[in-house]
């Protein structure tokens, strides 16, 4: 049997008293927990783990068909989109709105497609915008619902790139409630919505 080792002896009389008495505390419940159980023989003498067998998650010639079909897959995707994105797609208009330039942007040109509304009240828009100027880093324009000439809702924000630029919104106004359209410029620096280029 373990003797009781004295507490004393392990701590000393150098350490404070507050100090002396949180260890005596924990020095008590060690010794009302007694000692360690016997380890057993088998554990005694660890033993190394057997060797996994390394199974190859795919071999070469399955991983060279699925690399195939995945290009495939990937290369049918793209053709698709940039079909629909260059030849219109299946998007049917229900209404065109023309659009023309302001003094800010005399030369440009825009239609607005707008399809049906789906089952929750969104309504699709294609946006065609011709001889905008690019602008500065950081700068777009907005494409708005207006009501007695004040943009009022927003419908999209867009980069014009060459000399025409498609873009495709989605939004959800009732737009009987408004009266036509406008497009405006923000660059960085500027505050509010920014000079209108484009209008109906």
């Amino acid at each position: 049997m373990t003797p009781t080792p004295d507490f004393d002896e392990l701590v000393g009389t150098d350490v404070p008293a507050a100090e002396r008495e949180r260890l005596r505390h924990v020095h008590d419940l060690l010794v009302a927990a007694g000692p360690l159980p016997e380890l057993p023989p088998g554990l005694e003498q660890p033993r190394a783990p057997e060797p996994a067998e390394v199974v190859p998650f795919f071999n070469r010639r399955r991983s060279a068909a699925y690399l195939i079909a995945a290009a495939a897959v990937v290369a049918v995707a793209f053709g698709g989109g940039y079909l629909a994105g260059n030849h219109g797609g299946s998007f049917t208009a229900a209404r065109t709105v023309r659009m023309h330039g302001t003094a800010a942007a005399p030369q440009a040109l825009a239609s607005v497609k707008i399809g049906s509304a789906d089952s929750e009240g969104n309504w699709p828009m294609l946006v065609k915008v011709s001889y905008l100027p690019k602008l500065p880093p950081g700068g777009y324009y907005t494409i708005w619902l207006t009501r007695d000439g004040k943009a009022i809702a927003p419908c999209g924000t867009f980069r014009a790139h060459g000399d025409t630029t498609s873009v495709t919104f989605s939004a959800a106004y009732k737009l009987q409630r408004f009266d036509g359209w406008v497009v405006t410029k923000w660059v960085p620096g500027t505050h509010g919505p920014g000079p209108t280029v484009m209008t109906t």
